[in-house]
Formats: structure tokens, C-alpha cells, sequence
């Protein structure tokens, strides 16, 4: 059965005032959305499972955590509801860990950040050499435990940059060690004595020992949880990504830039267990009925995903023209 699934994303928080803008979403910001209207909302849109973050990529959890910030108030309760009413419905559930970066962590421990990180996003992007991946998978095995989701979306998985993967290996006081056994030489004390191979290099293993500590904390506490790592997808066979573990091992390949190239990539080296998984709503993904209706004839699922204003639980106004398109689309399909 193909999954539909159209979330609205808790990430995220669009503002008008004092100008437009959509920045990370606050832990106030949605802590008082009721869990029953956030479940029927997707239900009667027409999805076939239910999503909600665990931690949200700006650093504070849906549920009680005692491994980082709370949503306030009811906030600490949203996802334990959701999850019980998805349970009781039969329905699969869905769940997020931001991989990449963790605004409140981000802060709080700038010595875990990559040097060089923050010229393109503020907040950087967190070492997964650093102690940041011990504390992300102690949250995985933490939330497992008390809810043991059937799938879990691990976003962000980069290194330095999403956009650009020319990103250079950054001499750091985490790089040193690894450096050494991957690159077969001390760590230089400047960037530009490390070659581009080098940092290709390096970032591919470093990024497979993070996929690797991911996998078996989600399948040392839940077995039957199933991954779809994010990469951030710009084209096919990308050469930090080509040949990867992590393309091979996970268990979705969701490209959330779901261009037609990288969609025919994916179904090209899929893996009899593996679902291809397209964004037909996003930042940047399509809305065309005929081409989503072509994934799904292809045999791909489908995951999309929007944002509002809080405090009120709705759709912003600039995706109801998307969204009706896709909730057609969504009817078509068994």
C-alpha cells in the first residue's frame, strides 16, 4: 500500500510581523496544539499514517524528555496523545530527529558546532564527530523505548553545509583523532592544506560511523522501527553519497528535492526492502498531480509537509492552493 503522508511540520514557524518570515519554530510556539485536533486533521485530509516530531530540528521535544528542552505546558504531552490515538486507529506512526543541527544545542555547546558552518546558516551545523551524536542517540534510545515508532525520519544528514557539499573538512579539536586514522596524517592546522579527496574522503566515513551508531540505536531498542535518512538530495549519484552504506542499509530513500533525476536515481538503486519515499509539497517539491501519480505507479510513497502561524493550529494561506491539489491527488490513490 502506497503511504500518503501530509504532515504539518512543527519545525517550522511562520510570522508576518514585523515582516514576513519563517524561522524555527520556539518550544511555545505549538505547545498548546490540541493532540485530537492535530490527529484528525491529517486523518480526514486523507493520510494513511501519522507523523509528529519527537525533538524538533530547533532542539526541544513533544514528549518528556529528560534529555534536553520541553515544550511547555501541555506541550510535553502532544506526542504520547498523538501517538495513543494513531495506536488506537491502526494506524502507522511516524516520527524526527534533526540530525544535522539542534538550535538550542548548537548554542549551547558552540564547541560542537563546524568551524566554518555558520556562514550559510546561523545556527551551524553540529560535529557528528562530537559528543553531539552520543547525546542524539541516548534521544533515540530514550524515545524508542517509550514509543516505538514504525518509522523515524532522520533529517538533515550533512556534513558542514546542505546546499554545498565542497564543504572542507575544518580543522577541530573533534576532527583530530579521526582525521588521523581515516586520513592516515595528523590533522593540518589550516583548512586549505587539507585536499579536496581528503575531505571527500574523510566526510563519507565520518558520516558512515554516525549512520552506524543511528541504526543501532533505533534497532538495539526497537527492532521493528524502520530509518529513511534526509540527505539533501541536489542530483544523482552525488559523490558523497554514491555508493554510500547509508543508501544501501536504510530502509526509505526519501529525497525531499524530489527533482525527476534524483526520483529515477533512487528507484535505480533500490534494494528489494528498501521504499523510495517522494516529497510531493515542500520547500521545493512538486505539486504536478501527473508526475506525483507517476512515483506512485513507480511504486514510491509519499511524504510532504507545510507550515503555519502559531499559535493557531492551521495551514498558512500560501499553501491552500497545494494543499487541495495534493489532498485530490491523495483520493486518487488506493
Amino acid at each position: 500500500m502506497t503511504v500518503k503522508l501530509m504532515m504539518f511540520d512543527l519545525n517550522w514557524a511562520v510570522h508576518s510581523a514585523p515582516y514576513a518570515c519563517t524561522v524555527p519554530s520556539a518550544p511555545q510556539d505549538w505547545a498548546w496544539v490540541d493532540p485530537r485536533e492535530y490527529f484528525q486533521w491529517h486523518v480526514d485530509f486523507g493520510n494513511n499514517a501519522v507523523f509528529l516530531q519527537a525533538y524538533t530540528y530547533g532542539g526541544y521535544a513533544f514528549y518528556p524528555s529528560r534529555l534536553g528542552p520541553l515544550a511547555p505546558g501541555p506541550g510535553t504531552q502532544l506526542l504520547p496523545k498523538v501517538y495513543e490515538l494513531t495506536r488506537k486507529q491502526g494506524l502507522p506512526f511516524w516520527s524526527y530527529f534533526c540530525v544535522g543541527a539542534d538550535v538550542a544545542m548548537n548554542s549551547y555547546h558552540a564547541e560542537w558546532v563546524i568551524p566554518g558552518s555558520r556562514v550559510h546558516w546561523q545556527h551551524g551545523f553540529l560535529g557528528p564527530e562530537s559528543p553531539w551524536t552520543d547525546l542524539l542517540c541516548a534521544r533515540i534510545r530514550e524515545f524508542l523505548a517509550l514509543y516505538p515508532a514504525d518509522w523515524i525520519i532522520f533529517d538533515w544528514f550533512c556534513y558542514g553545509d546542505q546546499a554545498d557539499h565542497s564543504f572542507r573538512v575544518q580543522p577541530a579539536w573533534f576532527v583530530e583523532k579521526p582525521f588521523q586514522q581515516i586520513i592516515g596524517r595528523p590533522m593540518p592546522a589550516d583548512a586549505s592544506a587539507i585536499t579536496p579527496a581528503e575531505s571527500l574522503a574523510y566526510k563519507r566515513v565520518v558520516l558512515e560511523r554516525q549512520f552506524r551508531r543511528i541504526l543501532e540505536a533505533v534497532k538495539a531498542t526497537s527492532p521493528s522501527t524502520k530509518v529513511a535518512f534526509t540527505p539533501p538530495y541536489w542530483g544523482p549519484a552525488e559523490p558523497l553519497w554514491e555508493g554510500h552504506p547509508m543508501l544501501a542499509e536504510s530502509d526509505g530513500l526519501l529525497a525531499e528535492f524530489s527533482k525527476p533525476e534524483t526520483m529515477d536515481w533512487l528507484l535505480s538503486i533500490r534494494r528489494p526492502h528498501q521504499r523510495v519515499i517522494g516529497t510531493p509539497m515542500s520547500c521545493g517539491g512538486t505539486m504536478d498531480a501527473a508526475a506525483i501519480m507517476g512515483w506512485v505507479e513507480r511504486g514510491c510513497d509519499l511524504n510532504g509537509y507545510f507550515w503555519g502561524e502559531p499559535p493557531a493550529f492551521r495551514p498558512h494561506a500560501s499553501f491552500a492552493e497545494g494543499l487541495a491539489k495534493i489532498q485530490e491527488v491523495f483520493r486518487r490513490i488506493p
